[in-house]
C-alpha cells in the first residue's frame, strides 16, 4: 500500500488520518486508537451518526481531551487545514519519530523538553522553515491529544524565535497599527473570535493596547503560569466615568508605577474606555489578571498573536509584517505625526531619553482618540 504522504494526490482526509493513525501508536494513546478502529468499522453513513457503543466507551473517552465522541471532532478537525498543512505535519511527526529512535531516546508524552530541544538543533542545520512547521506540528498534536504544549518551555521558545530571525520571518523593525487599521481589526474580530465574551476580550485588548501605548508583558502573559511582576491586574485599574486609569506596576527605565489616563473617545467604535466597560462587565469578578478568558485563565502572547494575525489575513495583510509592538508602534508614530512635541512622545512610549528618527515629531500627555 502506496504512502499517503508520499502519494501525490494524497487528499487532505488521507494525510490527516494517516497521521493520527502514526500517533494512536505512541503510549497512551489507545483511546486514539480505539478512535481509528471504530472509524474503519464504521460505514460513511454510520461515521457521520457516530455513537459510543457502550457505557464504558463513553467513560473511557471522556478520559481525554476529545470528550465521549472524538471520532466527530477529529472528522471536523481534519477540515480544519488544507493538504499540504496535514503533509508537513505529518512529514514532521515521521521526522521526530525516527530522530527519537535514532537517539535511543524513550517514547513519551508529554514529549521530554530534551528531546524537543534536539530535534530543532539537529532539523535546523537543513532548513530553518521546514523545523518551523515540524514543530508546529507537534505542538499541534500534543495540544490535540491533551498534552502539554512543548512550545510553553521557554528554552525551546527562544530556539524557535532563533530560527524565524534565521528564517527572515522575524524582523528588527514592524510595521505600525494605524488608527484605521485599528478600526479594520476591530471589525474583523466578530469574525476571528468564536464567543462573544472573547470579542469584548480583544476588543478591550487591542483599543487599550494602542490608546495606552502598552507593552505586551503589561497586558498578556509571556508563559502560562509563570509569575509576571510588570503584568496588569484588575486593581491596577480605575473606571471612572470619562475616563480609566491604568496603574503600572513596573515601568522600564525609571523603575516606579507609572499611571497611563485613557479618555472617552467622541468615536464609540474605537473608545478603550467604552471596550473596557463592555469587557469588565462580563469578565469574572475575581482579583488577577486583567485580561482573562471566560475560564479565568490569563491570556498569553501567543493567544494575542494568534488572534491578532488571524485578523490581518482576514483584511488580506501580511501577519508576518506586524508584531506584538506594532500597537505600541503605531500609538507613538500616530502621535508624532499629528505634531506633538517629541518630549511628548517620549513620555508617552515611556523611554528614558529621547527618541531619535521615526519618533521625532511628538505625542500627547492624555491618550485619547
Amino acid at each position: 500500500m502506496a504512502c499517503a504522504a508520499c502519494a501525490p494526490a494524497a487528499s487532505a482526509a488521507d494525510l490527516f488520518w494517516e497521521m493520527l493513525a502514526l500517533l494512536a501508536r505512541e503510549p497512551g494513546m489507545e483511546w486514539l486508537e480505539l478512535s481509528l478502529a471504530g472509524r474503519a468499522l464504521s460505514s460513511p453513513q454510520s461515521h457521520s451518526r457516530e455513537a459510543p457503543r457502550s457505557g464504558s466507551e463513553i467513560s473511557y473517552h471522556q478520559k481525554h481531551s476529545l470528550g465521549p465522541w472524538p471520532l466527530k471532532t477529529l472528522s471536523l478537525l481534519e477540515r480544519s487545514g488544507d493538504s499540504r498543512l496535514w503533509q508537513a505535519y505529518l512529514e514532521g511527526l515521521k521526522k521526530f519519530l525516527a530522530f527519537r529512535e535514532s537517539m535511543g531516546m524513550p517514547a513519551a508524552w508529554p514529549i521530554p523538553v530534551e528531546q524537543i530541544r534536539g530535534f530543532l538543533a539537529v532539523e535546523s542545520n537543513n532548513s530553518s522553515s521546514k523545523s518551523l512547521l515540524y514543530i508546529a506540528a507537534l505542538s499541534y498534536l500534543s495540544k490535540l491529544t491533551g498534552n502539554t504544549d512543548p512550545l510553553e518551555d521557554p528554552v525551546t521558545c527562544f530556539m524557535v524565535t532563533g530560527l524565524k530571525r534565521r528564517a527572515g520571518i522575524l524582523r528588527d523593525k514592524y510595521l505600525p497599527v494605524t488608527i484605521e487599521m485599528l478600526r479594520s481589526l476591530l471589525g474583523a474580530l466578530e469574525s476571528v473570535c468564536i464567543t462573544h465574551y472573547e470579542c469584548l476580550l480583544f476588543r478591550a485588548l487591542f483599543t487599550v493596547a494602542f490608546f495606552g501605548a502598552l507593552r505586551i508583558g503589561e497586558m498578556v502573559a509571556k508563559h502560562r503560569n509563570v509569575l509576571q511582576p510588570e503584568l496588569l491586574y484588575r486593581s491596577d485599574l480605575q473606571l471612572m466615568e470619562r475616563k480609566v486609569l491604568l496603574f503600572l506596576p513596573y515601568s522600564p527605565g525609571d523603575q516606579e508605577t507609572h499611571v497611563i489616563s485613557l479618555a472617552l473617545s467622541g468615536e464609540p467604535w474605537v473608545c478603550p474606555v467604552l471596550a473596557l466597560r463592555s469587557y469588565l462587565a462580563a469578565r469574572p469578578r475575581l482579583e488577577g489578571p486583567l485580561f482573562v478568558h471566560s475560564d479565568f485563565r490569563a491570556v498569553t502572547k501567543r493567544e494575542f498573536l494568534a488572534v491578532l494575525r488571524c485578523a490581518l489575513r482576514l483584511l488580506g495583510l501580511c501577519p508576518e509584517q506586524y508584531g506584538v509592538h506594532s500597537f505600541w508602534l503605531g500609538t507613538a508614530i500616530t502621535a508624532a505625526r499629528c505634531g506633538y512635541p517629541g518630549e511628548d512622545v517620549t513620555r508617552l512610549a515611556r523611554w528614558p531619553c529621547k527618541i531619535p528618527g521615526r519618533f521625532s515629531h511628538g505625542n500627547q500627555q492624555e491618550n485619547s482618540t
